[in-house]
């Protein structure tokens, strides 16, 4: 009953009261009848694209990962989007309905239509992101979107069998329609700029699809411990939200990288991390004297704060 009052008050030109805006999207308050801003919102059979109009010369186009794509509460937003809004950039949010690595003919001829249309042509600089799926389509796309930058986490490459056959993962992804344009996103890149690919090379499938991306445009920031979790080991270090304003702007420099994720020993999911790697490549009678020196390490950290 709460939802369908709250439906029908967002759909009717009304102010929202403050209890009503605590249940909004942040992409709806800034362009409902009563927003600060421009913008559209656009329904495809499996996807939903959403755009707010800033005014900036700074695009900002997210991609969904697992962790949002196929979410139904009524709430739901874009990846980052709180980000982009506290940086007073434009902001193309895509939003999937499920595993869909972005596989639909729907959305792709969407997106084609809009740079058709000219929509990316008046920003004078373009980033992509995502974290996995999400870094899938934001590899993918690039090109098309005219990305100046692109800023990558954990990404596939391709899960078409028969361009990455030894990729096991992601069976629901694997399933999606692969014989659609922008199933390699390999060659995807090469307009861009700056494209920053930050992965764990200890995991094999990552690094798998890692270095398939080469070229003079493209850094590779490979670091130990953050497993395919990458974007949320850097969230939990308050690191992402510099790293990706860095990387958006086009001066992530690996060694200020590097030296952000120097303390990620002391998180305990890096312990977990590691601790599996040294399982799964034979090495199973470290994880105690590994697991001891992460307790010294956290004690001696906080005797320091």
């Amino acid at each position: 009953m709460l939802k369908n009052v709250i439906k029908s008050r967002l759909f009717t030109n009304v102010n929202m009261t403050e209890d009503t805006r605590n249940d909004v999207p942040l992409w709806y308050r800034a362009i409902y009848p009563g927003g600060a801003n421009q913008g559209f919102y656009h329904r495809t059979e499996t996807h939903s694209v959403v755009y707010i109009d800033r005014q900036s010369p700074q695009l900002v186009i997210s991609f969904d990962n697992l962790a949002e794509a196929g979410g139904t509460h009524f709430n739901r937003d874009p990846w980052a989007v709180k980000f982009v809004q506290d940086n007073g950039w434009s902001h193309l949010g895509i939003m999937a309905d499920g595993p869909t690595w972005f596989r639909e003919a729907q959305l792709i001829t969407y997106l084609e239509k809009l740079a058709a249309d000219g929509f990316f042509d008046k920003f004078d600089r373009i980033a992509t992101c995502g974290t996995s799926m999400g870094g899938f389509g934001a590899m993918t796309f690039a090109n098309l979107v005219k990305a100046t930058h692109v800023i990558a986490f954990s990404p596939q490459s391709s899960l078409d069998g028969q361009i990455t056959p030894w990729e096991n993962r992601f069976g629901k992804g694997r399933a999606q329609d692969w014989s659609l344009p922008y199933s390699d996103a390999v060659g995807s890149t090469d307009e861009a700029e700056n494209v920053y690919v930050i992965y764990d090379h200890f995991d094999t499938g990552d690094k798998a699809h890692a270095e398939r991306f080469t070229g003079s445009n493209v850094t590779h920031l490979r670091t130990m411990g953050i497993g395919h979790r990458s974007a949320l080991i850097l969230r939990r270090m308050n690191q992402l939200k510099p790293i990706m304003h860095s990387a958006i702007s086009g001066t992530l420099d690996p060694a200020d990288y590097h030296k952000r994720l120097r303390d990620r020993r002391s998180l305990y999911l890096t312990r977990t991390i590691i601790e599996h790697y040294l399982t799964q490549h034979g090495r199973a009678h470290l994880v105690q004297p590994y697991g001891q020196a992460f307790k010294k390490r956290r004690k001696i950290l906080a005797r320091n704060t």
